[in-house]
């Protein structure tokens, strides 16, 4: 095959008219569609292989005259080297009459062969589409949103000349159904519509394909009652694919005549399919970032923000007619944290989930659910007319948590502790109704969970006060607010002092002292038990070497409560034993008070670190025993050295003996362990004689001495020598 025959081979399969010339503008090959002139130039009329196209141009009369004279120079031009390639762009139609053309005149090498290709290009479409564009764009430039697609279906009508455009999305929770955003028809907007896309030509273009269908198109698709509504003869549609390949909707035309050469509309609506998936991929995100903002996550419960407005609008009401009454209740699981330690997360926000439906169960129409963050719920309830009535929804919101949550193959059983605030005119803001509902909410915890309380301005009162004493706490410790007290542990039996029991006060410079119901509990909250532990057991040993060293008496003792917390520090054993060599006090000497909820908290650890203590050579004291939880069959494992009875089970005894079973068997059992017992809050004589008839070998209490200052001891040793005759 030579070069020319490759030409003919390769050439032909193009549609730009395709001439090869000499040197000398001798024709020497030409493609098909030059043959054929599709494009009525008449630059390319009567020419055939062979003819001088040189002398054919120069024939050329009228209006093309002048070009084709032009076309002569720039072919002689390149025949002779002065140039390689020359472009003439025919804007006004002067070569075809109903075409605008393109002509590319180029200088081409074959080995030692020099020759001329010329190309005439209908370029007539690509102006069209151009235009077109241009027209769609600078329409739909300017705008953003809802209005964007409003304006590319009118222009899009416009620039097309068609009946019908519209633009859909998917529908998210029925994939076979699609809703229009914008449509236009014939004349103005439509109203927007939903239609199932079976059966219809938008099934294919939602499958992810663009389809173009120039006529018949009610017959193609008989069933689609849509398109004989709108006469529709033609259709071309194309999907809407975002970034991530996901088909959105589709953008489609129709027109109720033929769509004979959908090739420019098709082109144009693919590019503006791509415009539209990116703004409708825009308005989803910002429509997901606005929903995440107003609600949460997990429950697709409204949020603290978006119940926030509920409330804003609910007091504006309020404000307007005092009648417009309402209430907020506020719910905080009981015990959540243990379902996340020992199921996971993953089944605490299953638990979350589960319970918000059933709660929803529960209320009506218009009251609104929140979920504030962790296991926090609150609710907004509207015409609420009673006390009454708030009261029924606590206990039906009560009674529906009491059936079992069924998480995976665990069964978990839950409660909620609910405050209830209700609108008042003296409140402001939404805070404040929340705030209330919290405080409400934290004194049903406190009163043993499971139940509701109602707000009162009591409450607020007592949660500013110990907002304020819980600031002052913080600083309490470095002003040395905190003072030891002492109350002595004496012998049952002959009224000898064994030892004493320390016990920390707060004095405050404005409230004088603090109940350690108050501080002890602040102190937990806050982390602050834990300094505050080891300033304690740092004094008390100071305290004790002293007393032993005046009195002569090295085997007294002392007795101090270790919390939780401390307990389970690391360093325990290193700093206990470190303050222990700074004193001077012998480790047998110091009695740590542990609790029972202690014990059960970690009981391998709590073993693990008990034997270390022993160890160490500390004694070990269970207090407040039989006020707590521990197992009697797991007691005599414990090393411990004594069982401290509490104060409650020795207020019910008397000298007549009665109620003083439990403090008896406490007794005989600490004597099968081979424990010593210790009886707390003696306060009669008739209490004495009833722990003495029982072999209880000691005791404390304010028959004895109430707990005493560090100074006063002295003076209490020189009066009880004279005052234990009367007891012992």
């Amino acid at each position: 095959m030579n070069y020319f025959q490759l030409f003919q081979a390769t050439f032909d399969a193009f549609d730009s008219q395709i001439a090869l010339l000499d040197r000398a503008g001798k024709i020497i090959a030409l493609n098909q569609a030059w043959k054929n002139n599709s494009i009525n130039s008449c630059l390319a009329n009567n020419t055939n292989i062979g003819d001088d196209y040189l002398k054919i141009c120069k024939t050329i009369a009228g209006r093309e005259q002048k070009i084709a004279q032009e076309i002569v120079d720039e072919i002689e031009a390149i025949a002779n080297s002065e140039k390689t390639e020359f472009v003439f762009k025919d804007d006004n139609n002067h070569l075809a009459s109903e075409n605008q053309l393109i002509i590319t005149i180029k200088q081409i090498k074959l080995d030692d062969w020099l020759g001329i290709l010329i190309i005439q290009e209908n370029i007539t479409q690509h102006i069209q589409t151009e235009l077109s564009l241009r027209s769609v764009v600078e329409g739909t430039a300017a705008t953003t949103g809802e209005d964007f697609f409003y304006s590319l279906v009118y222009h899009l009508t416009c620039a097309l000349s068609v009946s019908y455009a519209f633009v859909t999305e998917c529908m998210e929770t029925e994939p076979e159904r699609v809703c229009t955003l914008a449509f236009w028809c014939k004349q103005d907007f439509g109203q927007n519509f939903e239609y199932n896309i079976a059966n219809t030509p938008c099934e294919q273009v939602i499958g992810g394909l663009s389809c173009y269908y120039p006529r018949n198109l009610r017959n193609i698709f008989p069933l689609d009652q849509d398109l004989v509504r709108l006469n529709a003869e033609s259709y071309i549609g194309v999907p809407l694919v975002n970034s991530s390949g996901i088909i959105l909707g589709h953008l489609v035309v129709i027109d109720e005549r033929p769509i004979e050469d959908g090739s420019t509309e098709l082109s144009i609506l693919k590019i503006f399919a791509a415009r539209a998936a990116a703004e409708l991929e825009r308005q989803k995100a910002e429509k997901k970032l606005a929903y995440n903002a107003l609600y949460d996550r997990l429950t697709n419960l409204p949020n603290r923000h978006l119940l926030s407005d509920h409330l804003h609008r609910s007091l504006e009401k309020y404000r307007r007619n005092r009648e417009d009454k309402f209430a907020v209740f506020f719910l905080d699981l009981d015990r959540f944290k243990y379902v996340n330690d020992s199921l996971g997360h993953s089944s605490g926000d299953l638990l979350l989930i589960n319970i918000a439906q059933r709660l929803k169960t529960c209320l009506r129409a218009s009251d609104v659910l929140a979920r504030l963050g962790g296991d926090e719920f609150a609710i907004l309830v509207e015409d609420i007319k009673t006390l009454d009535d708030a009261t029924k929804l606590a206990e039906r919101i009560q009674q529906s948590l009491k059936s079992p949550f069924h998480l995976g193959i665990h069964e978990v059983f839950t409660s909620v502790s609910i405050g209830i605030a209700f609108s008042e005119p003296s409140l402001d803001s939404p805070e404040e109704l929340l705030r209330n509902a919290d405080i409400a909410m934290y004194k049903a915890k406190s009163l043993g969970k499971t139940r509701y309380e109602l707000f009162d301005e009591t409450l607020h009162i007592q949660v500013v006060n110990r907002l304020n004493l819980e600031t002052d706490f913080h600083h309490s410790l470095d002003r040395g607010e905190f003072k030891l007290h002492y109350q002595p542990i004496i012998s049952l039996v002959d009224g000898r002092v064994i030892g004493f029991e320390a016990l920390v006060r707060w004095l405050h410079p404005q409230r004088g002292y603090v109940s350690p119901e108050e501080f002890i509990a602040l102190a937990e909250e806050t982390g602050k038990i834990i300094p505050l532990g080891w300033w304690i057991l740092q004094e008390v040993c100071y305290q004790l070497r002293e007393w032993q060293v005046r009195l002569n008496n090295s085997s007294l003792t002392m007795g101090v409560n270790i919390s939780q917390k401390q307990f389970s520090q690391p360093h325990l054993i290193n700093s206990l034993l470190q303050i222990l060599q700074t004193t001077g006090l012998e480790a047998k000497n110091l009695q740590l008070e542990i609790t029972e909820s202690l014990l059960m908290e970690d009981p391998q650890t709590t073993m693990e670190t008990l034997k270390q203590l022993k160890v160490l050579g500390c004694q070990l004291h269970l207090d407040d025993f039989g006020t707590g939880y521990s197992s009697l069959s797991y007691l005599h494992s414990l090393p411990i050295d004594a069982l401290k009875i509490d104060r409650s089970f020795v207020e019910a005894i008397d000298s007549k003996g009665n109620n003083g079973e439990i403090v008896e068997a406490i007794v005989m059992m600490a004597k099968s362990l081979d424990l010593e017992v210790i009886a707390e809050g003696i306060e009669t004589k008739a209490q004495l004689a009833k722990l003495q008839t029982l072999q209880c070998l000691y005791g404390q209490g304010y028959l004895f001495a109430k707990p005493l200052e560090p100074q006063s001891l002295y003076a209490w040793l020189n009066d009880w020598t004279d005052a234990r005759s009367a007891f012992f």
